[in-house]
């Protein structure tokens, strides 16, 4: 979906006059009868499951509560999801975190300085920088599979330590790597290049609904979700654990951000079908769900 789909379906479903549709959504009168056209069963959908939308932030809570949980699939003998996707493209070595000098700023000082920055300087990450910002975020310190559990250990904690969590890096200047869209491994510690198109950062920018910080920035981090990772061991309530482990995975970049005199901005407002669209996912079985401005502070 783009900016103005996105645009026409938000303002029919309010209620704007044609004039005003095409006004408020940026879109000429000949895109505006073409999606008036094409988009009717769309529109029926979201009338349908608007009453369903209105009260599915209650229901939500309220249904995930233990008492309404059944046995989970890992107690009923389902074999247990991969702790890693394999994704494939040509590899791009990172340096290792053995080799990282690790700043020295205090705790307290980084906590203290962090603030949303959504204005970066035109200079770009060293690769050692991204490292440690991956060391912080989404390394994968230890790896233990067998054939009833696979899991990892990263310096975030999670739910059981399923970290249902991927990173995918949409990298705009970073020393010696060539932008694109990347998948970082997290026990490889390494880029998987995803998708190099001349196409792929304007998607992203559009999928984050045109912010200015995206282009800005020296690298966006766009963290996916694997529900099943989470739901297979706490059945439904897992959903709830992914939203919380987004978030302790935001918190981990904004402090190493502030570390190496950098800035990061939390974006939660983006089009969802763009964004899984962009990066190829489904939307059910993988999604986006956290997306990550960091650059070098102005």
């Amino acid at each position: 979906m783009d900016m103005k789909t996105f645009g026409y379906l938000y303002y029919k479903t309010r209620g704007y006059s044609p004039e005003d549709i095409i006004k408020q959504a940026g879109i000429s009168e000949e895109d505006f009868e073409f999606l008036e056209k094409n988009l009717q069963d769309v529109l029926k959908e979201i009338e349908m499951l608007r009453p369903v939308a209105e009260n599915i932030g209650q229901d939500f809570v309220r249904l995930t509560r233990y008492i309404y949980e059944r046995e989970s699939d890992q107690t009923l003998g389902v074999p247990r999801p991969d702790a890693i996707k394999v994704r494939s493209g040509e590899i791009v070595p990172l340096p290792a975190i053995g080799t990282l000098k690790m700043p020295d700023m205090p705790l307290a000082k980084a906590i203290e300085q962090r603030r949303s920055v959504r204005k970066y300087s035109a200079i770009p990450l060293q690769q050692e920088e991204l490292s440690f910002l991956l060391w912080a975020s989404s390394w994968a310190r230890d790896f233990r599979s067998s054939e009833q559990m696979e899991i990892t250990f990263r310096n975030v904690p999670s739910a059981g330590s399923r970290h249902p969590l991927e990173t995918f890096l949409d990298i705009r200047r970073v020393e010696g790597i060539k932008p694109g869209l990347y998948y970082y491994h997290p026990v490889k510690h390494c880029l998987v290049l995803y998708d190099d198109s001349p196409e792929i950062a304007a998607k992203i920018h559009e999928g984050c609904m045109f912010q200015e910080m995206i282009p800005k920035a020296a690298v966006n981090f766009i963290l996916t979700a694997v529900p099943y990772r989470t739901v297979w061991r706490y059945g439904q309530r897992g959903y709830r654990y992914l939203y919380l482990d987004a978030g302790h995975i935001g918190q981990n970049i904004h402090l190493a951000a502030e570390a190496i005199d950098a800035g990061a901005c939390m974006i939660g407002a983006f089009l969802d079908e763009a964004m899984n669209e962009a990066l190829g996912l489904d939307g059910i079985e993988e999604f986006v769900i956290y997306i990550a401005s960091v650059g070098k502070k102005p």
